[in-house]
């Protein structure tokens, strides 16, 4: 008969063989980096053009970085200078679509254009509330103490926080949340946002010092950031609001 100790002892030494026989959990990839410049970052270090994004991977950017990814279900994302953003969950829905992307975003700014799964499968959060997508394009800041803006550039989307939800219809509309409180109602956006940073820092795809690949509505603005009326006396946009775009079709795959 075995002692308890030996027992001890061979139990342990079962324990370990199968914990080092049981494989390591693999990282799902749901999509890859079509552009990269400077530093982009993942779980595994710095990212390159045609590497692998995985589920549950956070991309961060140094202040130069810049980064255009591709899900598998034709989801584009582009992560701007100095930001953040982690994919929470990625559930397959069967060929090439989705039943759920979550995307965290902590800090910077992001470009996101929908895909082709259905509309309810994704969602934004951010430290101010939560953003529904509804077949849309459209750029994300997340700041200071988790102040959160959003400029809808097609489709519709709603941000939902504490007190209450807005939703953006028009192009060029924009939205200011904070932790705990209130949702603006949506505005155009003006080079005046109330951010308290610079407006190419905020939305940097849309002031256009951003470079982005064709298909990621490169090249798009809002006129009110990039024209200006010297008889208004500050020099602030006095024209309306106006969508550019050169590429027609924006959910198509990358050209």
């Amino acid at each position: 008969m075995a002692t308890p100790d030996l027992s001890r002892k061979l139990i342990l030494s079962l324990i370990a063989a199968v914990a080092f026989a049981a494989p390591a959990a693999a990282a799902v990839k749901v999509g890859e980096a079509v552009d990269i410049t400077v530093l982009v970052s993942g779980q595994d270090g710095a990212i390159a053009r045609g590497g692998a994004i995985h589920r549950d991977e956070r991309i961060r950017t140094n202040a130069a970085g810049v980064g255009a990814f591709l899900f598998d279900d034709g989801t584009k994302l582009a992560v701007g200078p100095n930001s953040s953003v982690v994919i929470d969950s990625y559930v397959y829905g069967g060929g090439s679509t989705v039943k759920k992307l979550t995307l965290g975003a902590t800090k910077g700014s992001l470009r996101w254009i929908s895909g082709k799964s259905d509309h309810s499968a994704y969602r934004i959060t951010t430290p101010s509330g939560t953003l529904g997508v509804r077949g849309t394009a459209f750029d994300v800041y997340v700041g200071r103490n988790g102040v959160t803006a959003v400029t809808l550039l097609n489709g519709s989307a709603q941000f939902c926080g504490a007190n209450g939800c807005q939703t953006l219809k028009r192009h060029c509309e924009f939205i200011i949340a904070r932790p705990g409180g209130n949702v603006t109602k949506p505005r155009g956006i003006t080079r005046s946002t109330g951010l308290g940073v610079p407006v190419d820092q905020a939305f940097p795809f849309l002031a256009g010092g951003v470079r982005l690949p064709r298909g990621f509505l490169a090249g798009s603005s809002c006129a009110a950031l990039t024209e200006s009326d010297s008889s208004n006396g500050g020099g602030r946009p006095s024209k309306p609001l106006k969508f550019r775009s050169p590429d027609p079709k924006p959910n198509r795959g990358i050209q």
